[in-house]
């Protein structure tokens, strides 16, 4: 009973924001949190939210969302496959569903052949259950409009003025990935200019290739260094990055002073070896509607209204995701070297339980997704892993970077 009062709040949540904004028919509604929520059913009867991952091939299915949902046989048999991601690691061996699952959403449906059981939620949080890739999703030309909030499969040949303002970047699509070219300044001596991949599964702006990053001469740029315990989707252990400010990016306008990061990673999909510079996550594809036609390797964009966060970087220098789901708060996935929360004394893997003394189970996903704004003295409340409670208090003020 709670699992279905929980997916009809989701529900109602969907529909909502499909009054609220022009959802042509057929299309997908979505809600925007750093990636693309979306409901789906499974099978006919199992409702799902998944984000889209430009990144990813098929479905993939959260290990936690099967347990806490009683699902973890709900789809056949399984067998075991290794499968990679982006964290400092090599391929990781994981479950799979080995029979068919069928995919429904919006107007659109999908046979999945194999579904891999992931550990989503250890990255994205509560509201996660899985992701859906390219094989299914980039059958034909789709449209991703962040304006109104949608996804929509297109049929060709277009309206005469659906690209109406649209630019249309120099791109290229192969193995089921879609690259870009761009322009990176990080100062007067430091310019990267070539191809750079989309990834839809990413929530920051640019992310540097260890490579590309090594190719440059950054050592006296200010920078701030970030550790995370989940890093990867396949399960890909943790990550290490550097943050830094970049002067501009254009793919078609110039965005100026970015937060940008780039990895340290040995392994996984920001290490070397890769055919491109670094990833376009969503702070900067956010900022355009965009329309992906496969079958002629083009990507429309259109700036939109959106001003972006592109700028900001944290201010309470820890990463935290929402866990209500299975422990009594918010994990602390990653921390910044010298930041105001580890000189603290707060550690990855700590629960944050309270902040300013309100439990953050009362705090919604509409209310975390706006911001809470924190600023000045803000007391914290977090479990240890031997189970002590610790209050901290942090003075939020300055961005890390």
């Amino acid at each position: 009973m709670k699992r279905n009062l929980y997916f009809v709040s989701l529900f109602l949540f969907f529909f909502s924001l499909k009054g609220i904004a022009a959802i042509p028919e057929g299309a997908i509604p979505f809600i925007f949190d750093r990636h693309l929520y979306f409901q789906c059913t499974l099978n006919d009867t199992i409702p799902v939210t998944l984000i889209y991952d430009t990144g990813a091939d098929f479905l993939y299915l959260d290990q936690d969302y099967l347990k806490v949902n009683n699902l973890q046989n709900a789809f056949g048999r399984k067998g075991r496959a290794k499968i990679g991601g982006a964290g400092n690691s090599g391929p990781q061996s994981v479950e799979i569903f080995i029979e068919p699952v069928k995919i429904h959403c919006g107007d659109m449906e999908y046979q999945n052949k194999i579904t891999p059981i992931i550990k989503l939620r250890d990255i994205l949080g509560r509201h996660t259950d899985g992701l859906l890739g390219n094989t299914h999703l980039l059958t034909s030309p789709l449209e991703i409009n962040f304006s109104e909030g949608y996804i929509k499969q297109l049929k060709k040949p277009f309206k005469d003025d659906l690209l109406d303002n649209y630019i249309k970047l120099d791109a290229r699509f192969e193995k089921n990935r879609i690259d870009v070219k761009a322009k990176l300044q990080i100062d007067e001596k430091n310019t990267l200019e070539g191809w750079f991949r989309m990834d839809l599964g990413c929530g920051s702006s640019i992310s540097l290739t260890n490579e590309a990053a090594s190719s440059l001469n950054i050592d006296d740029i200010p920078k701030a260094y970030f550790r995370t315990q989940a890093g990867g989707i396949g399960g890909g252990g943790g990550s290490d990055q550097f943050i830094i400010r970049a002067a501009q990016f254009c793919m078609t306008d110039t965005l100026k002073d970015i937060v940008i990061d780039y990895s340290v990673n040995e392994k996984g999909a920001l290490s070397f070896g890769k055919p491109y510079l670094g990833l376009i996550g969503n702070e900067i594809w956010s900022l355009y509607d965009i329309v992906l036609d496969p079958e002629n390797s083009s990507v429309w964009v259109k700036r939109n209204k959106n001003k972006g966060v592109y700028m900001q970087s944290s201010v309470t220098h820890m990463a935290t995701f929402d866990r209500t789901d299975i422990y009594e708060g918010w994990i602390v996935n990653g921390l910044y070297k010298g930041g105001i929360a580890e000189k603290a004394g707060i550690e990855i893997g700590d629960i944050i339980i309270t902040i300013n003394n309100r439990p953050v189970k009362e705090i919604t996903w509409e209310e975390q997704r706006k911001g809470l704004n924190l600023n000045g003295e803000v007391e914290y409340t977090v479990k240890k892993a031997d189970g002590k409670i610790v209050c901290y208090t942090l003075h939020v003020d300055k961005q890390i970077i």
